[in-house]
């Protein structure tokens, strides 16, 4: 089972460089489920909104801004987010220009929330976005940077972090990872530092492992995959890598293993006739 889960890591990186470095037409695999339905790349840092999240933060060097900006826009998700809105940074006096905004775009039928994961709007009757956008006005912003400063590991920085009103465990865990693309923490954790297991990875351990595994039980397959990628991959992936990810060039680091565990169950389900069926259109 782990010869196939690293040669599907290596076909779907294969089809991310024939398309995009190559520029070879479609199709770009004859393997049919990957020619067929939609996954997301093994790289985290191909991710579209992950790009477009970078890409602002790049021109931000406050670091409560940083973390404000992430927060605000993890919860959304979406990459055209800030653009749609018609602002350059989610700032916490700007509340109400927000509010205007989205309004604006759910009168023009445009979705406000990224469907890849469900986000939490607490115990409150309002809409979900008036939450979110209430707790974010009052997070204590200096606060929150000084308690992740002070955090031991990044376990504890985790943990901090889903004190934030709706962040449970999995978006804190996205939160994380961005803060350390950033290089936010001082503590110089990275994303082989630590990655929160999200429902689809922990799925993907259980296949390869061949039986379910308790929530204590996963990291260390985890990390024992991490490591045999170098022996695992064929020597061809150092070719088709994608040399400008944040840590552990050129093989994934341990936040993309985690995805690509999580694309590995989705494979096998679609393999196998299960799953929901997202399909991939050629542009």
């Amino acid at each position: 089972m782990e010869e196939r889960f690293f040669a599907f890591i290596f076909e779907r990186q294969s089809i991310w460089y024939r398309r995009f470095v190559l520029r070879l037409p479609a199709p770009w695999t004859e393997d049919p489920i990957l020619s067929t339905y939609k996954f997301c790349n093994m790289y985290r840092e191909l991710d579209a909104s992950t790009r477009a999240l970078m890409g602002r933060l790049n021109r931000c060097r406050n670091r409560r801004e940083q973390v404000l900006n992430i927060v605000f826009f993890r919860f959304f998700n979406l990459r055209r987010l800030y653009e749609d809105l018609g602002i350059d940074l989610f700032r916490q006096e700007e509340t109400d220009v927000v509010l205007a905004g989205f309004e604006r775009m759910r009168r023009k039928g445009q979705p406000i929330f990224n469907n890849a994961y469900i986000i939490s709007p607490g115990h409150d009757e309002r809409p979900k976005h008036v939450t979110i956008l209430e707790h974010l006005k009052a997070l204590d912003v200096p606060d929150l940077v000084a308690r992740l400063d002070g955090a031991p590991t990044p376990e504890a920085a985790h943990e901090i972090l889903m004190t934030i009103p709706c962040v449970g465990s999995f978006l804190a865990g996205e939160i994380w990872t961005d803060l350390a693309s950033v290089g936010f923490f001082r503590q110089g954790w990275t994303d082989n530092d630590f990655v929160a297991i999200g429902p689809g990875a922990a799925w993907g351990l259980d296949l390869l492992v061949g039986r379910k595994l308790t929530a204590g039980e996963r990291e260390e397959p985890l990390r024992r995959l991490h490591i045999a990628q170098g022996s695992m991959l064929p020597d061809a992936w150092r070719d088709i890598a994608y040399m400008e990810a944040g840590s552990n060039m050129p093989f994934l680091s341990l936040t993309n293993m985690e995805g690509a565990l999580c694309e590995f169950r989705k494979y096998t389900n679609l393999s196998q006739g299960k799953g929901r069926r997202r399909y991939y259109r050629y542009s």
